[in-house]
C-alpha cells in the first residue's frame, strides 16, 4: 500500500474534529508523524525485514554499514541473522557476539572462514566485526532490522502493509489531540493501543526462534531431536 503523510495526517485530524488544517498544522503534524515512526522503529515495529548482501575482502575482519560505507545501505538498526557462502557456494551460519565475547578473543588478526560477529550500532556508519579475518572469497548476507524511512515532506509517499494505516491515524490522533488539549472518544485510544498489539504480535510470530542447542563434554545436545551433533 502507497500512502502519503497527509493522508494520514488529514484522518488524524479528522478524528480530533478537524478538517481543514493549516499549513503549519500540516508541519506540526508530520513532525509529530515522523517523531512517532521513529519512537516506533526503535520497538522494532517496523514492517519488514531488509535482506542485503556483503563480499567480505580476504585478511580483513572489520566493515562499516551505512551511507558510503562499504555496504552502502541505510544504516539497521540490528542484525536479525545472517549467514556466509563460499566460492562452491556451501553456506554456513553465522552468530551474534557481545562485546565482551569479541574482546575476549585472543588474536584478533587470525585468518580463517567467519563464523561469529559482532555488531557495532551508529547513527552514521555501523560496524561489523568478524571473529575472523576471512582466508578466502566469501559472500555474508545479512537480515537487518532498519527503522521506517521518515517522510521528507507531507506529500512524500511511503509504501506500508495495510495493516499499518488505522494504526498510524489513531495513534497520530492521540499526539495531535494532546498537544491541543483535546479529549477523543474512548473507542479510539482502545484502538489505537490494539492497533500496535496486534502488529508487535504478528511481528513475534514471524521471528522464528534458533533451536536452543546446549554444549556439553560429548557434543551440541540439540533440544528437538534429542541427540548430540
Amino acid at each position: 500500500m502507497t500512502i502519503t503523510a497527509n493522508d494520514i495526517t488529514d484522518a488524524a485530524y479528522r478524528k480530533i474534529g478537524l478538517s481543514s488544517p493549516t499549513d503549519t498544522e500540516d508541519t506540526n503534524a508530520l513532525i509529530a508523524l515522523n517523531n512517532m515512526i521513529s519512537s516506533w522503529g526503535t520497538e522494532f515495529i517496523v514492517p519488514a525485514v531488509t535482506r542485503e548482501s556483503l563480499d567480505l575482502v580476504s585478511g580483513t575482519a572489520e566493515y562499516t554499514i551505512g551511507s558510503g560505507g562499504d555496504l552502502d545501505t541505510v544504516v539497521p538498526m540490528s542484525i536479525a541473522n545472517a549467514y556466509l557462502t563460499d566460492s562452491d557456494n556451501y553456506s554456513y551460519g553465522l552468530s551474534p557476539m557481545a562485546a565482551k565475547d569479541y574482546n575476549a578473543i585472543s588474536s584478533k588478526t587470525m585468518e580463517g572462514r567467519p563464523t561469529r560477529f559482532y555488531f557495532v550500532p551508529s547513527a552514521t556508519l555501523a560496524k561489523v566485526i568478524f571473529n575472523r579475518e576471512a582466508d578466502a572469497v566469501y559472500t555474508v548476507y545479512f537480515e537487518f532490522w532498519k527503522n521506517f524511512t521518515e517522510f521528507a515532506a507531507i506529500t512524500t509517499d511511503l509504501m506500508l502493509p495495510n495493516l499499518y494505516k488505522e494504526p498510524l491515524v489513531d495513534n497520530l490522533a492521540i499526539r495531535l489531540a494532546e498537544d491541543k488539549t483535546i479529549s477523543l472518544p474512548q473507542t479510539v485510544l482502545v484502538r489505537a493501543e490494539k492497533g500496535l498489539v496486534l502488529i508487535s504480535r504478528l511481528i513475534s510470530v514471524n521471528r522464528i526462534p534458533p533451536l536452543a542447542k546446549f554444549d556439553f563434554t560429548g557434543g551440541t545436545y540439540n533440544i528437538t531431536n534429542d541427540g548430540y551433533e
